[in-house]
């Protein structure tokens, strides 16, 4: 019974992202499509940042960046270098990577993490996808801050829907 009513929430889930109206932003060979409650918002470092403009009265703010890396470095540096940077960012407290596993995407290949953290005292939950393309790593991190951790088990899978149909709508030139 709970399988089904989990798959019956994806359906009804999947139908809301589809039916939404979708903004498409093209940037420096790279587009990404959204949906049109989300805004695009200047960030550094990043070639692209989006975020869920209308849910912080929810309990949650979701946000997703695209990054690709200046220097030429191979998926096994960036690796290396990211999961450092991770488990020991100043920003992040208790950083916990939960999930590693390889990805191919359009016949290159990639990282997938899933990880827990605290940030300034909010819980967050961090899915990012290292790929690697023409010897620079385009690195897509989607981040959800749960402000109301009560209400996450009614809202996260609503939220990694919505996260992978952005993150499939990425094209690279």
């Amino acid at each position: 019974m709970r399988y089904i009513f989990s798959i019956l929430i994806l359906v009804f889930a999947s139908s809301i992202v589809l039916s939404q109206e979708l903004k498409i932003v093209d940037r420096d060979g790279f587009s990404i499509a959204f949906p049109s409650n989300w805004e695009e918002k200047e960030m550094p470092g990043h070639l692209i940042y989006i975020m869920e403009s209308d849910k912080e009265s929810e309990g949650y703010l979701l946000t997703l960046g695209v990054q690709v890396t200046k220097e030429k470095e191979t998926l096994e540096e960036f690796i290396k270098r990211y999961e450092h940077d991770l488990l020991n960012n100043t920003t992040y407290k208790d950083c916990k990577i939960e999930l590693k596993k390889e990805i191919s995407s359009g016949g290159k290949k990639g990282m997938r993490y899933f990880c827990h953290a605290i940030a300034a005292h909010i819980p967050i939950e961090i899915i990012s996808f290292a790929i690697e393309h023409d010897g620079q790593i385009i690195l897509t991190t989607a981040t959800a801050f749960w402000l109301d951790p009560s209400k996450k088990t009614t809202d996260f899978i609503l939220l990694f829907n919505t996260i992978e149909k952005i993150l499939n709508s990425i094209k690279v030139a």
